[in-house]
């Protein structure tokens, strides 16, 4: 899932993100580890983390058939953007992954950000 050290990776996020960081998490078919959670995205991420946990297990499920689909290579990351945030998904396998989320109206380059998230994959 991430390889080495998530505070390095929080870093890193928080270098691209700086405050509008809301959310970090890997997970695997049994559950997620939250590892990075502003305070006041906590009680969001504990209300709705079970059912968007099951969410991305589908969407690892479904990757090959995107890539597939357009023809375009791996399938590195898919973006959900909401009123109040932008969710990030690194699928690393069926089962596996990284998300990452922050706040909707956070100006962030693109390729950068997806970059510094999958050097630690």
């Amino acid at each position: 899932m991430v390889d080495g050290d998530k505070g390095a990776l929080i870093d890193a996020l928080r270098d691209a993100a700086g405050d509008s960081l809301r959310l970090a998490a890997t997970y695997d078919e049994d559950g997620y580890e939250v590892f990075y959670s502003r305070p006041d995205a906590a009680e969001r991420a504990e209300t709705y983390a079970d059912r968007v946990h099951d969410e991305l297990i589908l969407q690892g499920l479904g990757r090959g058939h995107l890539e597939d689909l357009f023809g375009a290579g791996d399938l590195e990351c898919s973006i959900h953007r909401f009123d109040e945030l932008t969710a990030f998904h690194f699928a690393t396998g069926e089962f596996t992954g990284l998300f990452v989320s922050v706040d909707s109206e956070a100006d962030l380059p693109l390729a950068t950000f997806a970059e510094t998230c999958t050097e630690f994959l």
